[in-house]
C-alpha cells in the first residue's frame, strides 16, 4: 500500500529571525512534516558556523506556532540543547535531529542517540558517510541501535558519495547511489529519507535527482529551500525558492 511521504523542508542554515519567520509561515501553509532550522553548521573550510546556541528562540518560536523542527546536531549537548527547547515550547511538537556526513566518532553518534532515546517526540535521522561503504553505513546503524534507541524513532537518509573519479557527466556534487540506498532501507526496515539538495549542488541538479529518486521508493526528502536563494549565508547555489519546491517531483514509498 502506497503512503505519504515524509518532508523535511527549509533553509539549510537558520540566519536571522526574519528568515526563519518567513520559513515558518511556508511551511504552515504547505502542512510539512518538519522544517530545518540548523543552528550548527558543518564546514568543509571557515566560515558561517551558524548561529549556535544564540538561535535556540528561532527553535522556540516555531514549535509554538505548530511547526515541527529538524536541526543537525554535531555533539550531545546540541541535542539535549534543541530537545529540550522544543519540548518547553509545545507540548505537541515533535523534533528531528540527524547525524550528519561528517561525524564519524562512533562515541558521539552513540552518545547522541542515549539523548533521543526515551522522547517519544523525538527522532534521529542517519545520513550516511561521505566514502562509499554499505558495510560503514550499517555499521553507524548498529551503533545507534547499541545506544538502546528505540527504531521507532529512526530514519536513514541517503545524501550521495564524494566523487572518487568516476563518471560524473552533471558535475554532481556528491553521486547517488540508488540501489544501495534501497537494499539498505529493505535490509533494516527503516524509512529512508532522500536528500537532492547534497547529492545536486545546483538548483538545476537538485531538481534533475529528484526526478530520478521519484522512481525509487523513499519514504521522504530532506530539501534546502530559502525566501531569497540568492542572499543565503551558505549553500546558496543549491537553495530551491519555495515555487520551485512546489514543483519538485516527489517519490511515493510503497
Amino acid at each position: 500500500m502506497k503512503k505519504n511521504i515524509l518532508l523535511i523542508i527549509g533553509p539549510c542554515a537558520a540566519e536571522s529571525r526574519e528568515q526563519i519567520a518567513a520559513s515558518i509561515k511556508e511551511v504552515k501553509k504547505r502542512k510539512l512534516d518538519f522544517m530545518r532550522i540548523n543552528l550548527w553548521k558543518p564546514r568543509t573550510r571557515p566560515g558561517f558556523e551558524g548561529l549556535g546556541k544564540m538561535g535556540l528562540p528561532l527553535i522556540a518560536d516555531a514549535a509554538k506556532k505548530g511547526v515541527n523542527p529538524a536541526a543537525e546536531v554535531i555533539l550531545p549537548k546540541h541535542a539535549e540543547m534543541i530537545i529540550k527547547t522544543t519540548l518547553d515550547a509545545s507540548k505537541t511538537a515533535n523534533v528531528m535531529l540527524w547525524i550528519g556526513a561528517r561525524n564519524q566518532n562512533h562515541y558521539i553518534q552513540q552518545e547522541i542517540a542515549r539523548v533521543v532515546k526515551g522522547e517519544k517526540r523525538a527522532f534521529l535521522m542517519i545520513k550516511n558517510q561521505p566514502w562509499r561503504s554499505i558495510d560503514h553505513w550499517e555499521g553507524i546503524i548498529d551503533h545507534v541501535v547499541h545506544a538502546g534507541i528505540s527504531t521507532d524513532q529512526l530514519y536513514v537518509c541517503h545524501r550521495g558519495f564524494t566523487p572518487q573519479g568516476e563518471n560524473n557527466p552533471l558535475n554532481l556534487r556528491n553521486i547517488p547511489d540508488f540501489e544501495m540506498a534501497m537494499q539498505m532501507r529493505n535490509k533494516l526496515k527503516l524509512p529512508m529519507i532522500f536528500d537532492p539538495s547534497h547529492i545536486g549542488g545546483t538548483v538545476e541538479n537538485v531538481i534533475k535527482v529528484s526526478n530520478e529518486a521519484a522512481k525509487y521508493s523513499f519514504d521522504g526528502l530532506i530539501v534546502e529551500v530559502h525566501p531569497n536563494p540568492l542572499k543565503a549565508i551558505t549553500d546558496a547555489k543549491q537553495q530551491l525558492t519555495w515555487d520551485q519546491f512546489d514543483k519538485l517531483s516527489r517519490p511515493i514509498a510503497s
